[in-house]
């Protein structure tokens, strides 16, 4: 009898491309599941969800720019990928595809391994995908959330549509106020020299940034240097792919294993 064929997952876009894959694909060997992770690079989302269909794939990421674009073509969404707004994760259950979002609760496992986020003053700086999901993750935690960001229409626009407050420009954060900080912009990603919080900490906040690469962003830095608590975004992006395994495969993620061949690629692609 041929070898039956392997579960296919895969992700729609996502640079680096090999880090999903790694990720994953040690999840799957570690649990003992005959699954095959696979990064596919399309220019058409509504196409690659039709190929979902076709192919059986058993579980897809998704990542930007189609986070949103998938939504239409989807079976069903859950409740928080539908408050957000985006869709991480397309779960193919019997041919049922259902959009998850899992980024806002890789936010919140990762900081609930520092603190309990409930009644703490958490500063948001940004207004993206990534700023939304850290916010409602933050306030479904029962924290009490701040929203700057450079553009005031959209970081208000933001505040206003999730429930959280608008503290302004990025100027106009003042660490005394808060308890956590989470950058959640772009700025530092793959800019190591870039801090979008440049002198503005405190050694009383707990400091998250949502940047995987570097590990250690200037933010990080500066913030280990003041004596502050710090949330590294490699840890909020491999309890994301937590969640994604959880669905796929209906078992507990090995996280240690997953964050081993998510640092030891990173460090392959900063070579």
């Amino acid at each position: 009898m041929p070898q039956s064929l392997p579960t296919l997952c895969g992700s729609i876009m996502g640079s680096p491309f090999s880090l999903s894959a790694k990720i994953h694909n040690a999840a799957y060997a570690a649990l003992g599941l005959d699954y095959t992770f696979v990064c596919f690079g399309v220019d058409d989302p509504v196409a690659a969800v039709a190929a979902i269909r076709a192919l059986g794939v058993r579980g897809m990421n998704v990542s930007m720019p189609y986070k949103t674009a998938v939504i239409a073509h989807l079976d069903a969404i859950d409740e928080a990928a539908k408050v957000i707004g985006a869709v991480n994760t397309i779960n193919n259950l019997d041919g049922v595809l259902t959009g998850y979002n899992t980024d806002y609760l890789g936010a919140v496992r990762a900081l609930e391994e520092v603190c309990a986020l409930h009644n703490k003053r958490v500063a948001v700086i940004g207004a993206g995908g990534a700023a939304r999901a850290v916010v409602f993750g933050c306030l479904q935690a029962e924290a009490e959330v701040t929203v700057f960001n450079r553009s005031v229409e959209r970081g208000a626009a933001l505040a206003e549509d999730l429930g959280a407050r608008w503290g302004g420009s990025i100027e106009a954060f003042a660490a005394e106020s808060f308890d956590i900080v989470i950058n959640a912009t772009s700025v530092g990603f793959k800019q190591p020299q870039s801090n979008p919080l440049d002198g503005r900490l405190a050694s009383h906040l707990i400091v998250m940034d949502v940047a995987f690469m570097p590990v250690h962003t200037a933010l990080l830095l500066q913030a280990q240097a003041l004596g502050c608590r710090t949330v590294a975004g490699t840890r909020m992006l491999v309890h994301q792919a937590c969640r994604q395994i959880e669905l796929y495969t209906g078992k507990p993620a090995p996280i240690d294993i997953m964050e081993q061949a998510m640092l030891q690629e990173i460090q392959r692609l900063k070579l």
